[in-house]
């Protein structure tokens, strides 16, 4: 039945089939990491996972996905910079050699992933270092931030951007690699 005269319902089983198939091919252009964690590590995963009603496995996956921008947060500019730009390089090539091992000829691979994280930071940088200097020069104390007792370690230097600088800019690569 051509697409103009499908119902919703059948063009819904439509828009399945093309879920389907995206998400294949982005399975083959992934490859697997197997890790060991104390128990104690193990189990706070499963249960935040339990609450929410994911795998561990995709809890893990989004909190590594973090846990490296944090990282990369900490990382001097300079050097960031170049890391970033060694890491997108290296995901491409590991995209297309892990989807020709699983006989993929084409794929779709988001680029320039961490070059845009590196650009993000900088900017939280620079919009933070500004403020500094702008309540320096009017004699303003700068606010305080309210946190929690673990802070955690993006938050311990005066340099890291502020949770909401850095989830300004996680939103903003969101946007910006879908």
């Amino acid at each position: 039945m051509p697409a103009a005269e499908l119902t919703n319902t059948q063009a819904l089983i439509d828009l399945y089939y093309t879920q389907e198939k995206a998400k294949k091919e982005q399975a083959l252009t992934r490859a697997s990491l197997n890790l060991q964690l104390d128990a104690n590590d193990l189990a706070m995963l499963s249960t935040i996972a339990k609450r929410f009603g994911k795998s561990r496995t995709e809890l893990a996956k989004d909190v590594l996905s973090h846990a490296l921008i944090d990282l990369l947060t900490q990382i001097e500019p300079g050097e960031r910079k170049l890391i970033a730009r060694d890491a997108d390089e290296m995901g491409l090539s590991m995209a297309r050699e892990i989807a020709e091992e699983n006989g993929v000829k084409e794929i779709e691979h988001k680029t320039q992933v961490w070059t845009g994280h590196d650009r993000a930071i900088s900017k939280a940088e620079k919009k933070r270092a500004k403020a500094i200097e702008m309540a320096a020069k009017n004699n303003v104390p700068e606010e305080k931030e309210v946190t929690t007792e673990a802070k955690t370690p993006e938050l311990a230097s005066n340099d890291s951007p502020s949770v909401s600088e850095q989830q300004d800019s996680e939103n903003t690569m969101a946007n910006t690699s879908s």
